[in-house]
């Protein structure tokens, strides 16, 4: 099968080319292998939404690859991305690729038999499950262009046939840009309808701010809490710092620390929510976190937990 190896050199070149990255930071930085990005975001992106993306899914499995990464989660807001991730996975082999849904308005929002055609697509490469992102309510007023997840106070039947399905095809869940109420609630009935693999998406981030109580609860649940590389992330700024073009730029930084403190890095995937053009890429961003983590204290085994069993676990591997 013939690779586009004919890419790899533009992908090389695009490194060389970003703010304060060349070849030595590759072979410099903390090595990245066994490291898995459960939020990269690839093209082919829709133009219903203004957010462009500098690699397509080929592109972002090369990078991963390069960099020793051992896997990333395809995320695109409009459409499944479990058969992007089958078709890469055979055109670059030496990187475990993986996909999901967003149940946002393109797949027919809260559409349990979208997510079942996901979970049965060939390769099983669909791992995830999220909740509405960008027509979320939570996201602005409720209308006819949201997909609303609770009313008064409880979540939808339309959730709850969802999560049936999840549970019986072993489903991740991310909890999407809901809000903090509705994030709980979700939480508690993933639980009871039998999902095992839940993350908070990002909640300390892009203004999806929940408590350290509320974050605490939802670890008590059994969930795990995603902190993102993006904004200024965990890079302490400068140059390299990875912004999100999808959310204002905020120095997010030292409250992202003080957070996985508080949780517990048993507790904390860190992802990048990267794929945006003029940043850093994923495989960068890790680079720059993992140093910073490392001169912040936390020990080799906290780093992996976060970076690699955490992920893995949630993804369903050993």
């Amino acid at each position: 099968m013939r690779l586009r190896i004919w890419m790899l050199s533009g992908v090389l070149s695009s490194l060389v080319g970003l703010p304060g990255v060349g070849f030595a930071q590759a072979n410099d930085a903390p090595s990245l292998a066994g490291v898995i990005d459960i939020h990269a975001h690839v093209a082919p992106e829709t133009k219903l939404l203004n957010f462009q993306r500098a690699f397509d899914a080929i592109d972002a499995a090369q990078i991963a690859r390069i960099y020793g990464m051992r896997g990333l989660v395809f995320k695109e807001h409009h459409t499944e991305t479990a058969s992007w991730a089958y078709l890469v996975s055979q055109m670059v082999p030496g990187i475990e690729l993986f996909g999901g849904i967003v149940l946002n308005r393109a797949v027919g929002g809260m559409n349990p038999v979208a997510v079942e055609a996901m979970a049965l697509s060939r390769g099983g490469r669909g791992r995830v499950v999220y909740m509405p992102t960008v027509d979320a309510e939570y996201r602005s007023n409720p209308g006819p262009d949201k997909v609303p997840v609770s009313r008064n106070g409880q979540l939808l039947p339309a959730v709850q046939e969802v999560l049936k399905v999840m549970a019986k095809h072993d489903l991740g869940l991310s909890t999407g840009h809901v809000s903090p109420e509705e994030v709980m609630m979700l939480v508690r009935a993933a639980k009871a309808a039998g999902v095992n693999k839940i993350y908070v998406q990002h909640p300390n981030h892009g203004g999806l701010v929940m408590s350290m109580t509320q974050m605490k609860e939802a670890v008590r649940l059994g969930a795990l809490i995603e902190v993102v590389l993006s904004g200024d992330g965990l890079t302490g700024g400068g140059p390299n710092k990875v912004v999100n073009a999808e959310n204002p730029v905020m120095d997010y930084g030292p409250q992202k620390i003080a957070d996985i403190r508080a949780l517990g890095p048993q507790n904390v995937i860190l992802s990048t929510d990267l794929g945006q053009p003029g940043r850093v890429n994923y495989a960068q961003a890790f680079q720059i976190a993992l140093a910073v983590l490392a001169k912040e204290g936390f020990s080799q085994a906290e780093i992996d937990m976060m970076t690699k069993t955490n992920p893995a676990r949630f993804l369903g591997l050993k």
